[in-house]
């Protein structure tokens, strides 16, 4: 076959090659954009806890870690994909980089990729273990409480409905990231319990910014019904967990005292500095705190439990 023949063909090889990787990144993308605003404030914070709160294979503890976020960002996914196809135009005025508004996907498009969502988080779920499943089955069930039941419009229920949900994440990836998926241990059941209790009351802190947006739409959050009341909470709530947690989980006196100052810094910022890009700020440091109580479980797993074997 002569060049000028073969010619073509590379060229439209190239050109199909070329168009192929352009669609993949595009849709790669639009799927990053929905789960955009989570990934510090839920993907990694989970991650965190569940490797640390995990009694890790000493053989496969990478791979087993691997999947374990991998199981996480899907969850994560499924229910941005249940929020955002609830209602877009909320999103067009508060989000507008979102895939739904921005136009990267249609409305109906959306809907079957939250079924497909669904199914691949139950499906995945499966091949593990009954409880990892039970706890995917649970946070289905939960999702649409949380929306189309309208479980995020009074704060209590909101609260308590984000602290079930963590605990889902929470018991699911614990148990993939663990040598043992089919059960808990005590450190593993303890860490869960405690996690999901701080964020029962200190989730709060997450609709400080959202106020006008959340207003519009008709929510009763904690910032809404009790204005001023409400910005007590973070400052005594991260104090007293902050005590608490250096205890259980033996943390040294210096690092103690760094942790109830970063609790101290977040609580005083949302009292004192109230304007919305203040919160944002004061959110993004409460959840680094969130981040190193989420890690406290691989502490005193990697230094106090060793050392007691």
């Amino acid at each position: 076959m002569s060049s000028s023949s073969s010619s073509p063909l590379l060229s439209t090889a190239r050109s199909s090659i070329l168009k192929a990787a352009s669609m993949l990144s595009y849709h790669a993308y639009t799927i990053f954009l929905f789960s955009k605003s989570d990934i510090k404030t839920t993907l990694i914070p989970v991650s965190f806890f569940a490797l640390g709160a995990a009694p890790l294979s000493p053989t496969r503890s990478l791979s087993h870690a691997l999947q374990s976020i991998l199981w996480i960002y899907l969850h994560v996914f499924h229910f941005n994909l249940c929020n955002q196809v609830r209602d877009p135009m909320e999103d067009k005025r508060n989000k507008p980089w979102r895939p739904l508004p921005s136009g990267r996907i249609t409305l109906a498009n959306a809907i079957r990729l939250k079924r497909i969502a669904i199914t691949a988080c139950l499906l995945l779920s499966l091949c593990y273990s009954p409880i990892v499943f039970y706890s995917s089955a649970f946070f289905a069930a939960l999702v649409p409480m949380y929306h189309e039941l309208h479980g995020d419009q009074h704060w209590l229920s909101k609260n308590l409905m984000n602290a079930v949900g963590y605990a889902c994440f929470a018991i699911g990836s614990t148990l993939i990231a663990s040598a043992d998926r089919y059960k808990l241990d005590f450190v593993s059941s303890l860490s869960i319990f405690v996690i999901s209790s701080i964020l029962a009351t200190t989730i709060q802190a997450q609709d400080f910014q959202d106020v006008e947006g959340d207003a519009e739409v008709g929510r009763k959050t904690l910032p809404i019904v009790f204005p001023n009341l409400s910005r007590y909470t973070p400052l005594i709530s991260l104090l007293l967990w902050s005590l608490y947690l250096t205890i259980i989980w033996e943390i040294s006196l210096p690092s103690s005292i760094a942790f109830t100052c970063l609790a101290l810094i977040v609580g005083v910022r949302y009292y004192f500095w109230r304007s919305v890009k203040d919160d944002e700020w004061s959110y993004f440091l409460y959840n680094i705190w969130l981040a190193i109580a989420f890690s406290m479980p691989g502490y005193w797993r990697m230094y106090k439990e060793s050392a007691a074997l």
